[in-house]
């Protein structure tokens, strides 16, 4: 995961030195840890990152984080903000 700043400049997503952060379905805690990582980001680009209570993220972000994107595809602060204040879908 990336992030691209309001700047433009373009920044790997912020997380452990032994962990990559991914979305869609990587099985696991991954998208919770992702969805934790962008929930905090949303707040304050200078946070510093921890994982250690990342299943307690929005289930809205978790659930898009869940999802399978395209290679590539960027999810817009809009999105993500949406995401973040809407919880999932259940069948």
């Amino acid at each position: 995961m990336w992030i691209t700043t309001s700047d433009g400049h373009v920044h790997p997503a912020p997380c452990t030195p032994t962990e990559h952060l991914w979305w869609g379905n990587g099985g696991g805690d991954r998208p919770s840890e992702a969805a934790a990582v962008i929930d905090a980001l949303l707040d304050d680009l200078a946070t510093t990152v921890t994982l250690r209570e990342h299943w307690k993220a929005p289930k809205g972000l978790t659930a898009l984080f869940n999802e399978e994107h395209k290679h590539g595809a960027e999810l817009t602060r809009a999105t993500l903000l949406h995401a973040r204040m809407t919880p999932p879908r259940t069948h």
